[in-house]
């Protein structure tokens, strides 16, 4: 990875969407209490309040075992209003840059002043200026797919098959079914919260003529010519599809070319910093860890894996 490279993927950061949810902390300050400076020392020398640490050429520490860490950081944990136990934070590391410089050692690590955090992670080729570099990834700069079990979203022959749909009025004909030119909006609130997309499976049937669907994220801008599923009069018929989710509402937008039923299911959701109803996660998610290890060690391993 040559200098420009680095410095484009250090700007590659993705912009967090609204649904962060921010903590307001609350504190009492004792009567006399004088505020402590950072702890700062020089190597070899006691911890001092308020000294500027010049650290000089880096120390090493060496473990003497091969199984127990060299460094062992260990601070307690505090329970919120919850119940939930959190951990105090043990390492600071001071947000700066957009990057790690490319010419720091193998086994640096560091978090840019977006919250990601850099190592290089080994040397690099002869005619390269500097080290590979790379990001740990996070639920804020990537996303994860999450299969679920299989979730009927909306089905018009129903009116409980039609509860999901936002905007029924004006676009559903007196069956239930959408009718031509008109679009629906979708809601798949139940299923995820803050989604980017969603992989699932649409069925066409009773149609009235001979046309397409189309499935897509964003109300009021329909991309034209192209199709999620094409179909002829009276055809009932299937296809898998994935989408976008319109951001922040989770809803998706569902476009009929002539008047149709429609029925959709999903399968999997792909999420980065939202999160799928655990309700719809797959059963064996749900293993107590006793339960888990009983099948890992039933199992036995296939000749291709490592």
């Amino acid at each position: 990875m040559n200098k420009d490279q680095d410095s484009a993927i250090g700007r590659r950061h993705l912009l967090r969407r609204a649904g962060t949810v921010a903590a307001g902390l609350a504190g009492t300050a004792a009567v006399g209490a004088a505020a402590a400076g950072p702890a700062q020392a020089a190597p070899g020398q006691p911890v001092l309040q308020g000294q500027v640490n010049e650290a000089g050429t880096p120390t090493t520490l060496r473990g003497g075992s091969a199984t127990s860490a060299t460094l062992r950081l260990e601070n307690p944990t505090v329970t919120d209003v919850e119940g939930v136990q959190l951990a105090s934070p043990a390492l600071r590391l001071t947000p700066t840059g957009e990057s790690i410089n490319w010419k720091s050692e193998v086994g640096s690590v560091t978090m840019d002043r977006y919250g990601t955090i850099w190592a290089v992670t080994s040397e690099g080729l002869p005619d390269m200026e500097g080290n590979f570099v790379e990001y740990v990834r996070t639920n804020t700069n990537t996303n994860q797919l999450v299969p679920v079990v299989p979730q009927r979203v909306i089905d018009t022959r129903t009116a409980a098959g039609r509860a999901r749909i936002v905007n029924p009025a004006g676009n559903l004909d007196s069956a239930g079914r959408l009718l031509r030119g008109r679009t629906i909006q979708v809601s798949v609130e139940d299923f995820v919260f803050l989604g980017e997309a969603v992989y699932g499976n649409v069925t066409v049937t009773g149609a009235l003529a001979a046309g397409f669907l189309q499935i897509y994220p964003y109300p009021g801008q329909r991309p034209p010519a192209f199709s999620t599923i094409n179909f002829q009069a009276g055809q009932t018929l299937s296809n898998f599809f994935l989408t976008g989710i319109t951001p922040l509402v989770d809803h998706i937008s569902v476009h009929a070319q002539q008047t149709t039923h429609v029925i959709l299911d999903v399968v999997a959701f792909v999420v980065a910093s939202g999160q799928v109803n655990p309700s719809i996660l797959p059963a064996d998610g749900e293993l107590a860890a006793e339960d888990r290890q009983a099948q890992l060690a039933r199992r036995t391993k296939p000749s291709w894996a490592k």
